[in-house]
């Protein structure tokens, strides 16, 4: 009996059995990226610091503002009556990072949302005497002292005072100060961070709340995992 198949030539019958072959080994190895990615995507989920609550590591922190204040609204993470101003850190495009590499020193840098100008402002605020509190629930810093500087150039020196006289300047700490009304905002773990600042005589403070920055790595890991996924679903 006659195959249709008899007259395609040697040659293309070598070629249709590697093509077979690789087509065949295609799905093996994309079930080998997909696991390898879900081990990641799984893995960076399990040891991202940011999943354990009532903890803060050393790492990068991004400031929001806090919901509690006299002055809200409009919201605020810095406050400065000396100036008459309060400043947002996360509107208008704000962008401030606490940075904290576990030892004595750390650091808030970057643009804050003056409220009643509608302009933006940089920060570059220096904590010393940092000490770390027990149990990962963050730090506490003995002084701070920086730079507020208005798109003129004009610049404001902060000098942190510590609360009532004596004490830290500044606290970064996981208990949720002042959340107890806003649940949407957090909870007793989300971590807080205040702090007075010099001239005496009116409110000049710091009251922002905090996320962590994943890692680059944990980013990368997610970044895999993801990819994994959407690939295995086009498949």
């Amino acid at each position: 009996m006659l195959q249709l198949d008899s007259f395609v030539p040697a040659t293309t019958w070598s070629e249709r059995g590697l093509l077979a072959r690789s087509v065949g080994r295609r799905p093996a190895v994309v079930v080998s990226l997909t696991a390898i990615a879900l081990f990641a995507l799984f893995t960076a989920m399990a040891t991202a610091p940011a999943a354990l609550a009532g903890t803060i590591f050393p790492g990068q922190y991004q400031l929001l503002d806090h919901p509690d204040g006299s002055e809200n609204p409009p919201p605020y993470g810095l406050r400065v009556d000396a100036l008459g101003y309060t400043f947002s850190v996360e509107t208008g495009g704000a962008n401030i990072v606490l940075d904290w590499d576990g030892g004595a020193t750390a650091s808030i840098t970057g643009t804050l949302w003056n409220n009643q100008l509608s302009e933006m402002w940089t920060v570059d605020y220096q904590l010393t005497g940092v000490v770390a509190a027990p149990a990962d629930l963050g730090f506490t810093a003995a002084a701070g002292s920086g730079l507020l500087t208005s798109p003129a150039l004009v610049g404001t020196v902060l000098t942190g005072e510590p609360a009532g006289g004596t004490g830290p300047v500044f606290q970064f700490l996981a208990d949720g100060d002042r959340l107890g009304g806003h649940p949407a905002f957090g909870d007793a773990d989300t971590p807080v961070g205040r702090g007075w600042i010099l001239p005496i005589g009116s409110t000049d403070d710091w009251l922002v709340r905090a996320t962590l920055v994943p890692e680059p790595g944990t980013a990368l890991l997610l970044g895999l995992g993801l990819a994994g996924l959407a690939r295995t679903r086009r498949r």
